[in-house]
């Protein structure tokens, strides 16, 4: 079912979340329970973003309806990237009514200053993880997707599609997040790690660029790349942190007179513009970062919480073995093999 059928219904509390599959942003074990069954936490949430890019748009729609289809309410701010803004939002919901928080840190090095801005209130940091994972406990909570993984499934769609054309060397760019967010540093060096543990040597034909997870900054670069003389015909694969960034570079050359058919594109989230891309052609592969099942499972968390059960509550998503504060929403690699199953 479409992403957008699967929304409607979910707001007016009429399908239960663990039925869903296949969508580009349905969870691949979601919850099982409708408004009905909910657990009896029925006040206020606030979720506050770090930014509202196209998939924490996503991740925002699915968090509010996931918290009506429970009975409650979420509140939603985006500070813009602005990480004093973020903490300044937080002491307010703290100081409000709202019986927990949920955070999409806008810099994953402060996740304590959230914290303590929190107050007493718990707080589930969502989709991106504190690079000081110490900071959770029992009432500090991360529900998001496997990092060390999402970078690794891109390298491994590289591997398959080189070893067939039998190369042992490849040309790559590479387009950036945020510098210095974990998350960007994991997506670039697993993808590159796995075509070297493949044996595949890698060169970089230009220097990393940080487009900031930006579709619009991705194409720019490429275009300047393009500009300044870049020979295409070099560049094996093109490697982005996210399908936006993919998305920019694919519009970028072909505004240029590039196939980019004819590149080994990868992205990360799985966004319906980067299912599209690989059915296009123009994309090789992406990594299903599943927005609906983050948000859906950071939804019943901050529920748990805020009304006193058992962390894991009606939570079907796989709580980490060595640290409990840890919720996993798995990634899944996305081919032009198995792209309809999330149509």
């Amino acid at each position: 079912m479409k992403f957008k059928k699967w929304m409607a219904a979910l707001l007016t509390g009429t399908l239960c979340m663990g039925m869903m599959a296949g969508c580009g942003f349905t969870p691949l074990n979601a919850e099982e329970e409708t408004a009905e069954e909910s657990t009896a936490f029925a006040g206020e949430l606030e979720l506050i973003l770090s930014q509202k890019d196209e998939y924490l748009s996503y991740l925002d729609q699915a968090a509010k309806a996931s918290a009506e289809a429970h009975g409650c309410t979420l509140a939603s701010l985006d500070c813009g990237g602005d990480m004093d803004r973020q903490l300044e939002y937080v002491k307010a919901a703290a100081e409000g009514d709202a019986g927990a928080i949920l955070v999409v840190l806008a810099d994953d090095t402060r996740a304590d200053e959230v914290i303590e801005a929190a107050g007493g209130k718990p707080v589930v940091f969502v989709n991106r993880i504190p690079q000081d994972e110490s900071v959770l406990d029992e009432t500090h909570v991360y529900v998001g997707s496997d990092e060390d993984k999402s970078g690794t499934y891109q390298g491994e769609a590289l591997v398959s599609y080189f070893e067939k054309q039998g190369k042992d060397s490849v040309n790559y760019l590479l387009f950036k997040g945020n510098e210095g967010l974990i998350h960007t540093t994991k997506r670039s060096e697993g993808a590159i790690q796995a075509l070297e543990d493949a044996g595949i040597s890698t060169n970089a034909a230009e220097e990393p660029v940080d487009c900031g997870y930006d579709r619009a900054k991705a194409m720019e670069q490429m275009t300047l790349m393009l500009a300044n003389g870049l020979e295409v015909s070099g560049i094996d694969c093109i490697i982005a942190n996210n399908d936006a960034m993919a998305l920019g570079v694919i519009e970028a050359l072909k505004q240029n007179g590039v196939d980019p058919s004819g590149i080994a594109i990868v992205g990360v989230d799985g966004t319906n513009a980067g299912l599209q891309a690989i059915r296009d052609g123009e994309m090789l592969a992406t990594v299903h970062q599943d927005a609906v099942g983050q948000a859906s499972g950071a939804v019943q968390v901050a529920i748990n919480l805020a009304g006193g059960a058992d962390l894991m509550e009606g939570v079907s998503y796989e709580q980490d073995k060595d640290n409990g504060s840890l919720i996993w929403v798995p990634f899944e690699l996305v081919t032009a093999e198995n792209v309809d199953d999330f149509n």
